[in-house]
């Protein structure tokens, strides 16, 4: 169901949208209007969600519940209510405090509003408003921030606004919503996305993928009146229905977003309290590993329409596969099925066995059991290799954290290396669940919508499973001062080590307190079968006063453990200094690896004024990870360090019955002290916040809400705005203001995904920073499988060009084996209307060994000309890499490590004068 419209027909249950109940029948208000309008600035974006519901009855309502997605990671720092003309601010507490507040102020009959986060799905968030008046309307507004992902296949940053929460497999924590009408739409959309850049940058363009859009070069959308510049940009969509069929997706080509750096910002009303963003964009280059690689493929029911996009990927993936690597397809759903008991060597039967099992793929597998898929993959993997896990799914499941929880401790106990990557497939794609996934697994995630181009996507995540495993990853922070002559260096691991020590843990088990004797005689005692009311608070009531107190490390770092690192893939770490006493000069990260030691030093920028976006980014990755299982509490010591104390202990084994609850009270701490929302602590708006406040015009203060439990169904499906009838956008790059419609978005599935503005960055350009490359040792050419002509042999490829036509016939004649007898007629190929659809259908046609023959098909893809001769393989496999290089460079992560394959056959078996004669031969 549409978030705040109709739901599609074939969705059984309505959890979404503003909605109340009445004798047992579920209601919703209409929504009259939505707003949304982001900023992005560089990789990060913060978005104001604006939406108004009316309530047209002549009763008041006393409880409302309104449902929405969320993109993964974002922080929401901002919740306010305005119910006629009471404007009510949210501010954060711990869940069961909040609660008790909302629920206090309705039983008084005071309009009150909570937002909580559902306590299985981060991404998936409800807001309660309680006493509505009648023939009111409701302005809702909700401001999050988050750092934005890389679109491999655009090469550029993706910003995602789920519009819907596809149906998810499972049961949810409660079950108490009951079927009704769904909400009817009577006002609009407007969606407004303004783009900023640094000046050293500039804007290449903006494109939706998903919707039809109208942009600006030159200009934001609040400074139309300016000079226009390279470094701004604006794009708009505007619909008449507050419904949308598919999350909005807006992606931003921009030039030099690879270069590392490290922000630091002030925060604007804290003391003495700074943090850091590091950009990490590795540019690296490593000799290939020879793994194991098992790809996870979801078969289940709603998977029907994107099995040929499943098979186009499966059969990429295989055909790019290495010699000396193990592979192995688990097909899932309901249950779960290998190709072989045991993966087996990368040969010419063994991958002509899986692209026959592939090509026979379907949606036959039932429901979406990801966990049991993952788990016996894992427990079936060889021990003594690397293991790489590729999971494909469209699919959700609501106990997300049991998942997760599983792959921290199995990638932990990995003694050879493992590691999961997650490609989500479709339009109603959980982000919390692909991207937790890879976090646990120690990889990376990337998202396709349906019809977008999924290939680049797929062989990023091949490289990515290809890298060599790195460990020990370490941060150190370089400190200047003008008026010293030294520099001092402190390791963010030993800042923690000394937070954590000599009297830190200041509740000790074994430790009697003198404390007040209690009389063996109390008159103030309940009597038998009475119940003494409580006497404390429980609004106010710290509910972990009865934990042993920890103090905080003066730098925590987020992750806590640097997840690896992947060439051209954008990763984000945050430092939270409590305590900063000189200014930082630069980050320096290191790692270790089989082929030598890694190693990057970044010039630290610090922001001219003080702010909280980064504090807040810091503040919700630091949450996520606790939530998640890990985070610098996990690895917190008792004792001393200053002489490696061998006695210490960790702090969860010396408090294993405490442990999960100062786990809790740490994410709690954090959401309260920067105003971010979680799992443990919500957002609640009463009146009684607004004692201090000073006008309505000062309603943009930060606040935020996370969890709480949810009037929710199972299997429930329900979109932000949903329309069948919307079409699919169209990219647009350009410098005046324009809108451009493109063709209907094909079947969609009922129900829908995840709300807010996300989808990280990363830049290819080359690094042209201050900031010092990654020094590793160079590879030699038959290590790292590129091959090399020499300098001779590299001018004779440049210089010698094939002969290209486009659709010329070929004779059954000049179709000739290698030995020279005629070969066998061969089916005309299919119709390739496009670059990709040939280059995979010569990629079908590339033998085991990397090898291409002579055939009418491959030739009439090529659009090369023969006169009958009979050509080599050698031949016919450099004519292919020319017509690669040449005519299908737009392709090129698609081809790349098939190409490499062709060059690693040329290099083994022919010399550099051969190859000479053939590039020769091949110009002519």
């Amino acid at each position: 169901m549409s978030l705040y419209g109709r739901r599609s027909p074939k969705a059984l249950h309505y959890c979404c949208g503003c909605s109340y109940t009445i004798d047992r029948v579920r209601q919703y208000l209409p929504q009259v209007q939505l707003d949304a309008h982001t900023t992005i600035l560089s990789n990060t974006s913060r978005t104001v969600l604006k939406q108004t519901f009316s309530n047209p009855s002549t009763d008041p309502i006393k409880q409302c519940i309104y449902t929405f997605p969320m993109y993964d990671g974002v922080s929401v720092v901002a919740f306010t209510c305005r119910v006629g003309d009471r404007l009510l601010r949210g501010i954060v507490k711990e869940r069961n405090q909040a609660k008790a507040t909302f629920d206090s102020a309705v039983s008084r009959g005071e309009t009150a509003g909570l937002l909580e986060q559902l306590p299985n799905a981060s991404d998936v968030f409800s807001t309660r408003l309680g006493n509505i008046p009648p023939n009111e309307k409701v302005h809702v507004e909700i401001t999050y921030v988050g750092e934005l992902k890389h679109d491999a296949e655009a090469d550029g940053i993706r910003h995602t606004i789920p519009t819907h929460i596809a149906p998810r497999y499972g049961s949810l924590p409660s079950s108490s919503v009951i079927d009704g009408p769904g909400a009817q739409e009577t006002g609009g959309i407007s969606i407004t996305v303004d783009v900023s850049v640094a000046e050293s940058s500039l804007i290449r363009g903006v494109q939706s993928p998903t919707h039809p859009i109208a942009v600006t070069m030159g200009n934001t959308s609040t400074s139309r009146t300016t000079d226009p510049t390279m470094q701004q940009a604006s794009a708009t969509l505007s619909l008449g229905s507050t419904e949308l069929d598919k999350d909005f997706v807006l992606i931003v080509l921009t030039k030099d977003t690879s270069m590392p750096k490290a922000l630091l910002e002030t925060h604007q009303s804290i003391p003495n309290q700074h943090a850091m963003l590091l950009t990490l964009v590795p540019n690296f280059s490593l000799p290939r590993s020879n793994p194991e690689i098992v790809f996870v493929a979801d078969r289940s029911g709603s998977m029907q329409n994107n099995i040929p996009t499943l098979i186009s990927a499966l059969k990429v993936f295989l055909k790019s596969l290495p010699v000396g690597v193990k592979f192995n397809i688990c097909s899932f759903g309901h249950n779960y099925s290998f190709l072989w008991p045991k993966s087996q060597a990368y040969s010419r039967d063994s991958v002509a066995e899986a692209l026959a099992h592939v090509q026979g793929f379907g949606a036959d597998y039932g429901g979406t059991e990801t966990y049991s898929a993952l788990a016996a993959t894992i427990d079936n993997r060889y021990q003594d290799i690397p293991c790489e896990v590729m999971l494909l799914t469209d699919g959700d499941i609501w106990n997300q954290e049991a998942l997760f929880t599983y792959l921290n401790e199995q990638v932990k106990k990995s003694a050879a290396g493992l590691r999961v990557f997650a490609l989500g497939i479709g339009n109603g794609v959980s982000h919390a669940l692909i991207e937790g996934v890879a976090r646990a697994g120690n990889g990376f995630a990337q998202t396709v919508n349906n019809d977008e181009k999924l290939d680049s996507k797929v062989i990023r995540m091949l490289k990515g499973g290809l890298s060599p495993h790195t460990s020990d990853y370490s941060l150190e922070v370089k400190y200047g001062d003008a008026d010293k002559e030294f520099e001092m260096v402190e390791k963010v691991t030993d800042a923690l080590k000394v937070m954590l020590t000599e009297g830190a843990v200041t509740a000790n088990p074994e430790v009697k307190e003198n404390k007040k004797p209690v009389s063996f005689f109390d008159i103030s005692a309940a009597q038998p079968g009475e119940e003494k009311p409580p006497s404390i608070d429980n609004d106010k009531a710290d509910p972990f006063t009865h934990l042993p107190t920890i103090s905080v490390p003066k730098i925590i770092q987020t992750p806590h453990t640097i997840p690896p690192l992947f060439p051209f893939s954008r990763t984000c770490v945050y430092l939270s200094f409590s305590s900063l006493q000189n200014t930082p000069k630069s980050v320096v990260l290191r790692a270790t690896s089989e082929h030598g030691p890694l190693e990057l030093e970044i010039p630290v920028e610090k922001l001219s004024t003080p702010g909280q976006t980064i504090h807040q980014l810091a503040a919700r990755k630091a949450i996520q990870e606790l939530e998640e299982g890990r985070g610098w509490i996990y690895e917190a010591r008792t004792g001393s360090v200053k002489a490696q104390d061998e006695s210490a202990i960790l702090v969860k084994e010396l408090y294993p019955s405490r442990f999960d609850e100062m786990v809790q009270r740490e994410a709690v701490r954090l959401g309260v002290q920067f105003q971010v929302g979680g799992k443990w602590c919500s957002f609640v708006a009463v009146k009684d916040n607004d004692k201090d406040s000073k006008s309505d015009s000062e309603s943009d203060t930060v606040m935020l809400t996370p969890p709480g439990e949810e009037d929710s169904d199972e299997d429930c499906g329900f979109g932000l705005f949903e329309d069948p009838a919307a079409p699919t956008p169209v990219i647009v790059d350009t410098t005046c203001c324009y809108s451009t419609p493109t063709p209907s978005a094909g079947d969609r599935r009922g129900g829908g995904m995840l709300l807010s503005t996300h989808e990280g960055s990363t830049g290819r350009g080359q690094s042209e920073s201050r900031a010092r490359k990654w020094a590793a040792p160079r590879a030699k050419n038959k290590a790292s499988g590129v091959v090399s002509y020499g300098r001779s042999a590299a001018h004779a490829m440049q210089s010698a060009m094939p002969k290209f036509s486009h659709n010329i016939p070929i004779t059954q004649a000049n179709q000739l084996s290698v030995g020279g007898s005629p070969a066998p007629v061969a089916k005309p190929p299919p119709k390739l209307d496009t670059d990709n659809d040939k280059v995979h259908a010569v990629i079908e046609m590339q033998d085991f060994e990397g090898w291409w023959e002579q055939s009418v098909p491959l030739l009439q893809i090529l659009g090369v000309v023969e006169e009958g001769q009979a050509r080599s393989r050698e031949w016919v496999t450099v004519l292919v890499l020319k017509w690669f290089e040449m005519r299908m460079a737009g392709e090129k992560e698609v081809w790349e490590l098939v190409a490499e394959k062709a060059k690693g056959w040329l290099e083994g078996g022919f010399g550099v004068e051969r190859l000479r004669e053939i590039e020769g031969e091949v110009g002519k």
